[in-house]
């Protein structure tokens, strides 16, 4: 004798294997979309963060009587409070204290994106080498 629920039981559970086999084959690939916005999303603020720092630096090289190390040593501070790590900071003109005024004075920032990065998914997704963060300001006269 058969049972009315014999059937429906068996369609049941195929339908849940087939549900479990579709979900562990979308699930590693939402996973990787999820993660790669949030590795962009950091990208993006890193980027952000270093485009401020080179800000802090012209804003400070553009006052009368600032060295070249005040400068960098700005533009440190302010990567050292975000946490950013391994910079290279470059002044055109290299020593802005002897510029005339109204001269523009240009900091340029480079980071090494692999020592700031959020989770390591650069081997299969292509994010960049390096950031950078570039500012310029005219050299303002005495106070």
């Amino acid at each position: 004798m058969k049972l009315p629920f014999a059937s429906y039981c068996r369609a049941s559970l195929r339908k849940r294997g087939a549900e479990t086999i579709e979900v562990a084959i979308a699930l590693p690939l939402v996973l990787l979309v999820i993660f790669a916005g949030c590795e962009y999303g950091w990208a993006l603020l890193r980027t952000l963060q270093t485009d401020h720092a080179a800000r802090e630096g012209a804003r400070i090289a553009a006052l009368h009587g600032i060295s070249a190390i005040e400068v960098q040593q700005r533009v440190q501070s302010t990567l050292d409070d975000a946490g950013i790590a391994g910079a290279t900071v470059v002044l055109e003109p290299s020593d802005p204290s002897s510029v005339p005024v109204g001269t523009p004075i240009a900091v340029r920032v480079k980071v090494p994106y692999r020592q700031n990065k959020l989770l390591g998914l650069a081997s299969f997704m292509p994010l960049p080498e390096e950031l950078t963060g570039h500012a310029s300001m005219v050299k303002e006269p005495d106070p």
